[in-house]
């Protein structure tokens, strides 16, 4: 009997080494966090996250980072971008020193703020991003690490994407037009004082199809063309709602609808809710 619980035992723990851990560094209620790098986790075995973007900072350390097979040279300072799909590890050679960044999809979902949805897709496109000087996002980081006031959050991580973004763009890996599509496009969805509901609209404004913007932002946003604009169009909506004091015919006529029938039921497909649910729960 001993004998097979020892069998049972080997077996459970053989089973165990073929799966994939997953990680789970947020509490429940936080849908943002910053720490200092915890020295004992310097050695890790590939894993995955619960739910949430990590970004490391890195001012001090040297090592290697694979990221679903793919191998990163650690050269510091850098920022390690670890979605929340891909399965990691990382061997780092102590004493290290930076900070963990961990993103729930909440915290930028909720925010009324269209760019931090940009920023957040942009660094997704990287396993690692290098810089020359660690001190700004130090700072950034420190403060962020303290702060509790949600739109500070929000300015201050959108102030570090920012400028994680800047030193790659000056870097020597440029990238194309094409790649630059899905860029332009929100960046036209931002400009724009009126959204208009229309892919096709936008293609025209950027010299393409909507079959090659919707596959471009399938590439790089893992969205359609479609929902991208959806996103904006929801996001637009819930800021008049929120901050000003127009009826939900008003807000319907301004974002381009028929009538305040059609844009509820657009508002539900997309946000999960009606116009006048979304009002009371905010007030």
């Amino acid at each position: 009997m001993q004998f097979r619980k020892i069998i049972h035992y080997n077996w459970l723990m053989a089973m165990d080494k073929k799966k994939i851990a997953i990680k789970d560094k947020l509490e429940v209620q936080r849908l943002i966090k910053v720490v200092d790098f915890d020295l004992s986790k310097n050695i890790t075995r590939p894993h995955k996250h619960n739910g949430y973007l990590e970004l490391v900072f890195l001012s001090s350390t040297s090592g290697n980072h694979i990221i679903d097979g793919r191998e990163s040279i650690i050269e510091t300072p850098c920022l390690l971008i670890i979605q929340k799909d891909n399965v990691h590890h990382w061997e780092l050679v102590n004493p290290v020193k930076g900070f963990v960044l961990l993103i729930k999809d909440a915290f930028v979902s909720q925010s009324l703020d269209l760019e931090i949805n940009r920023l957040v897709n942009t660094i997704c496109r990287y396993d690692t991003i290098y810089f020359d000087k660690p001190d700004i996002f130090e700072n950034l980081l420190r403060i962020l690490a303290v702060e509790d006031n949600k739109i500070c959050q929000e300015g201050l991580f959108k102030a570090f994407l920012a400028k994680v973004l800047e030193y790659k763009a000056s870097s020597k890996q440029a990238k194309s037009t094409q790649q630059n599509l899905y860029d332009r496009f929100c960046d036209l969805l931002n400009k724009e004082i009126r959204v208009v509901n229309h892919v096709a609209y936008y293609a025209s404004q950027l010299n393409t199809s909507p079959q090659n913007l919707s596959a471009n932002c399938k590439t790089n946003a893992d969205l359609t063309a479609s929902q991208v604009l959806a996103g904006y169009i929801i996001k637009e909506a819930k800021r008049l709602l929120f901050y000003t004091a127009n009826s939900i015919s008003e807000v319907a006529f301004d974002l381009g609808f028929s009538d305040k029938s059609n844009f509820s039921k657009y508002f539900k497909r997309y946000a999960g809710m009606t116009p006048s649910e979304f009002k009371k729960q905010e007030n």
